[in-house]
């Protein structure tokens, strides 16, 4: 899963496969979704796991596989390895047991609306003294994507795709008495609308922070 696709991307353009292959603009998307996540991601490194509330419990009793993080209130769990979907390759759990030794724990899903990721295993108090997570959180939800999240990434591969068509091409030929004009502020248009989706992003304009009964 990506973000955007070319399809989607040559709808939003007037650019053809003459102008750029469905391959480059793949690659594009790649280092969208890559600066995107960059703008818009926190990373938390080595958060200690422990109580929220008394609905995330976080407990480590041999039983319970099911874990928070602390930054799940208006937040969700964001794409860390960027490519363009939650799993559970975007979150890292450190286990720490009574001597200190340091393992990984290997985790089977991530739920990004909730803050939440399980546990293929439940560790115990005797094997995980204390557990240890590395993730990133974003202010709007990845993992649909979100509207504002797949135009931005959108808008971004447009803004590099015209880059990469116009780099080193005159503004203008002629032809005899025919003149053809080459628009070369494209890749800063969408660069511009790429910037306006970011700063909505991060401006907290989601429909999540604004209810203050949730716990």
């Amino acid at each position: 899963m990506a973000y955007t696709s070319v399809a989607q991307i040559r709808a939003l353009t007037n650019i053809t496969s003459s102008d750029i292959s469905d391959a480059d603009i793949t690659t594009l998307i790649g280092y969208a979704t890559a600066q995107l996540n960059s703008d818009i991601n926190t990373r938390v490194i080595r958060e200690r796991v422990g109580s929220i509330d008394l609905t995330r419990e976080n407990s480590i009793d041999g039983s319970n596989t099911t874990f928070y993080v602390k930054n799940w209130k208006g937040k969700f769990i964001a794409d860390m390895n960027n490519d363009g979907s939650i799993n559970s390759s975007d979150i890292i759990v450190y286990i720490v047991n009574s001597t200190g030794t340091e393992s990984t724990a290997t985790v089977s899903t991530v739920t990004s609306s909730e803050g939440k990721f399980v546990l293929s295993s439940a560790p115990t108090t005797a094997t995980a003294a204390e557990m240890y997570i590395t993730y990133e959180w974003c202010f709007d939800d990845p993992s649909t994507p979100s509207a504002r999240i797949a135009l931005a990434c959108a808008f971004l591969t447009a803004s590099y795709a015209y880059e990469k068509i116009n780099a080193g091409m005159s503004p203008q030929q002629v032809y005899g008495n025919v003149r053809f004009m080459r628009d070369m502020q494209s890749g800063n248009k969408y660069f511009k609308r790429y910037t306006d989706q970011i700063s909505m992003i991060n401006s907290k304009m989601g429909d999540y922070a604004t209810a203050e009964d949730i716990f």
